[in-house]
């Protein structure tokens, strides 16, 4: 059985395994066509040279290349359009199927829906209830401190930062070097380098703290820009916490918004302006939606042909 035979045989292929088909059978025409080429000049130059039976057999050569050359077209026909209905059929089943997983995980969420949202929002309700509660009892135990009780917080207050102010940690009096007439010393990593030196060196600077009641001690320290001169200075040392701003965040019963599952049904939070509109609102009932009314039908005219009325 030749290829072109088990072609015509071929059942349902992926538009993939097609496509590689097709490749192939192009290549297999490009080869038939040369070979048709061949042929013919083979033909045309034998003609003042070979018999009429020889020719003969070139001519049925050729025929039969020209054939090959057809069968290879109708093949490459068929696989484009083998390839075309695939990639339709293929089409067609992506969509069923993400139609299908759309569908499923539809009906799954909302089944979890119902079950879980309902008794999510209340648990939160009831949450947003204590603390308006406890809120309300702390402004009011605040308004009113028993003798030498700090004032309370509220229950919300972690929730928030405060504003922090410089803290003093240590405090101590320490002699560093410093730059001659600066007020403050030069880098640590400098300080246990530095080598005193004689005062009064031919050229030396000589800083304006630097009395014959108050003799100053001198020094030179390497740096990566040279050598710098030094004087030995007493200064007072401050260890501190730098002030640091905070963040106030409003509460929750004014930032949460809890809508109804159905439709026109009561809320199961909507935000509150403060903690005694939040108590009110958490007390108030949750009314579930309305049964929707029975529809009555109507009637409505518009003109029709005379012979379709009914009598």
């Amino acid at each position: 059985m030749s290829k072109v035979t088990k072609f015509f045989g071929l059942g349902r292929q992926s538009s993939g395994d097609l496509a590689v088909a097709l490749e192939k059978a192009k290549a297999e025409l490009e080869a038939a066509e040369a070979a048709v080429v061949a042929a013919d000049e083979k033909y045309q130059g034998s003609l003042l040279s070979e018999d009429a039976a020889a020719l003969r057999r070139l001519a049925d050569a050729k025929t039969d290349a020209v054939i090959t050359v057809d069968i290879c077209r109708a093949k490459i026909a068929k696989l484009e359009r083998q390839h075309a209905d695939a990639l339709e059929a293929e089409a067609a089943d992506q969509r069923q199927r993400r139609y299908d997983e759309a569908k499923a995980a539809s009906e799954a969420a909302e089944k979890r829906l119902r079950k879980e949202y309902p008794r999510a929002a209340l648990a939160i309700r009831e949450l947003l209830a204590e603390v308006a509660a406890a809120s309300i009892a702390v402004r009011e135990a605040n308004a009113d401190l028993p003798d030498g009780a700090p004032a309370l917080a509220g229950p919300e207050h972690s929730r928030s930062q405060a504003n922090l102010y410089q803290e003093v940690l240590t405090e101590d009096v320490v002699d560093l070097w410093a730059t001659i007439d600066s007020a403050s010393p030069i880098d640590s990593a400098l300080q246990r380098h530095v080598r005193t030196r004689e005062k009064g060196c031919r050229g030396q600077m000589r800083d304006r703290s630097d009395t014959d009641e108050n003799p100053m001690t001198y020094g030179v320290v390497q740096t990566e820009h040279g050598t710098l001169e030094v004087v030995l200075k007493r200064f007072r040392r401050r260890k501190f916490l730098p002030d640091q701003g905070g963040r106030h965040i409003g509460s929750l019963a004014s930032e949460i918004v809890l809508p109804p599952l159905d439709a026109d049904a009561t809320p199961f939070w909507s935000p509150a302006h403060d903690q005694r509109d939040a108590a009110s609102q958490a007390a108030a009932e949750l009314k579930p939606a309305p049964k929707r009314a029975e529809r009555s039908p109507e009637y409505e005219y518009s003109l029709a042909p005379k012979e379709t009325a009914n009598v």
